[in-house]
C-alpha cells in the first residue's frame, strides 16, 4: 500500500470534491496527506476551489479521516485492494481520463490491465435469441483470455458473467454499490463465484454504499472506459447498455451490436447504433477477434478443436478449406447433409471458432 493511501481514501471522501479537484489538489500540494495540512488561503490558491468549499475543508476533515479508516480495515479483513487513480496498478486504460474516479475498490483475481477486454451490455429483458447470442459471442473468445466486462445486473449482464464462468472467461462486474450492498442482492453469489474463478469485481464506491440511481452511469462510464469494444447484445433505443454504448463511442472506443429483426423493439436500439454507423455490426467471436486484430492463438485452437471433429464436421472443414467463401447450397449439395442437420454443424462450428458467417449465407474458416 502507497504511503499516502489513507489521506487519498480521505480526500476523496470529502464534500465537493471530485476527480478533477482530487487530481489538481494533490499535484500543487505534492500528496494528499500535505492537502489535509493545508490552510484556507492555500486551498483557494488552486483552481476550481472556491472559498466556500475551502472555508469547509477544514471542519469536514474529521469525518472523511474517520470513514477512510473504516475502508481501510474492511478492505483488508475481506482482501480488497484499494486502487488510486495515482497508483501503477490502477487500470491504464482509465488513466487517461481526469473524470475517472480517483479511487476504486477491487475484490478478484482478473488484471484489470488485461491487453485484451470486452464489455457485454444489453436489456434485463433478455430474450432466449439473445441468450444464445451471447453464446455465440464469448464461446470463440475462450482461448485469447480476454477481461469480459459487464454490469452484474439482471439479462445480458448476468448471463454474460455466468457464461464466462462456463466456459473458463475471466469476467469483472462493475457495480454501482459497495461491497456490502450488492445489486441485485440475488445476484451476490454470482459476485463471489467471479472473485474465486479468475474474475473480479470492481467499484468506486465504500463498502456502505446502496445503489443509488445516480451511481449507474457512473458505473456504466467504468466500463465503457475499461473496455477497448463494447458489444450491445439486446436494448431498446433507451436504457443502461445505449447510454454505454455512447459513452463509449464519445471516448473514441469501438463499440459493436448485434443486429435484430426490423421492427423488434428488444432489438430497435442495437440496428440504430449499426445504422447510424456508431457500432460495428457483430454476429459472433469471430468477429470480435477479427475486429481487433488479435492474433497468435486461434490457429493452435483450431488445431486441437479438429482432433475433437465428428466426420460431418470435418466434411464441411475439407471444403471450405482455401476458400474466400462457400454458399450454404452449395455445402448443401455436396455435402448430401438434410438442411437442418447441416445448420446445426454450422452453428456448431461457428460456435467453437473454427468458422466464420459471411453475408449471403456464406462461410469460410475463421482466421483465413
Amino acid at each position: 500500500m502507497h504511503p499516502d493511501t489513507f489521506s487519498r481514501v480521505a480526500l476523496s471522501r470529502v464534500p465537493l470534491i471530485g476527480p478533477k479537484l482530487f487530481r489538481s489538489l494533490i499535484q500543487h500540494f505534492g500528496s494528499a496527506a500535505e492537502v489535509f495540512r493545508a490552510r484556507t488561503q492555500e486551498l483557494c490558491a488552486v483552481d476550481g476551489i472556491a472559498e466556500r468549499t475551502a472555508a469547509g475543508f477544514a471542519a469536514a476533515n474529521t469525518r472523511p479521516q474517520r470513514e477512510a479508516e473504516a475502508i481501510l480495515k474492511h478492505a483488508e479483513r475481506h482482501c480488497i485492494q484499494v486502487l488510486s487513480c495515482l497508483d501503477d496498478d490502477y487500470p491504464h486504460r482509465m488513466q487517461p481520463f481526469t473524470g475517472a474516479a480517483p479511487i476504486l475498490y477491487f475484490a478478484g483475481e482478473a488484471s484489470l490491465s488485461n491487453p485484451r477486454t470486452v464489455a457485454v451490455v444489453g436489456t434485463r429483458e433478455m430474450s432466449s435469441q439473445g441468450a444464445r447470442q451471447v453464446d455465440r459471442l464469448l464461446d470463440p473468445l475462450a482461448d485469447f483470455s480476454p477481461l469480459i466486462i459487464s454490469g452484474l445486473a439482471y439479462g445480458v449482464d448476468i448471463y454474460a458473467h455466468r457464461r464466462c464462468l462456463q466456459v473458463g472467461l475471466p469476467t469483472l462486474a462493475v457495480m454501482g454499490s459497495g461491497f456490502d450492498r450488492v445489486y441485485p442482492q440475488a445476484h451476490s453469489k454470482t459476485a463471489r463465484q467471479l472473485t474465486e474463478n479468475g474474475g473480479g469485481v470492481l467499484t468506486a464506491y465504500p463498502y456502505w454504499m446502496p445503489p443509488e440511481k445516480e451511481h449507474f452511469p457512473a458505473r456504466n462510464r467504468v466500463v465503457a472506459m475499461l473496455a477497448d469494444l463494447t458489444v450491445v447484445v439486446e436494448s431498446a433505443t433507451r436504457g443502461g447498455s445505449m447510454i454505454t454504448a455512447g459513452m463509449a463511442h464519445d471516448l473514441g472506443r469501438k463499440v459493436g451490436a448485434c443486429p435484430g429483426r426490423a421492427g423488434e423493439p428488444l432489438t430497435a436500439g442495437c440496428n440504430d447504433l449499426i445504422k447510424t454507423g456508431r457500432a460495428h455490426l457483430l454476429e459472433s467471436g469471430t468477429d470480435i477477434i477479427n475486429l481487433l486484430g488479435w492474433k497468435g492463438h486461434a490457429a493452435g485452437r483450431q488445431r486441437r478443436l479438429f482432433d475433437d471433429l465428428a466426420p460431418a464436421e470435418r466434411a464441411i472443414i475439407d471444403h471450405l478449406r482455401d476458400r474466400e467463401g462457400v454458399e450454404i447450397d452449395e455445402l448443401h449439395v455436396s455435402l448430401r447433409e438434410p438442411p437442418a442437420k447441416l445448420a446445426g454443424l454450422l452453428l456448431m462450428l461457428e460456435m467453437k471458432g473454427i468458422i466464420m458467417t459471411l453475408p449471403g449465407h456464406r462461410y469460410r474458416l475463421a482466421g483465413g
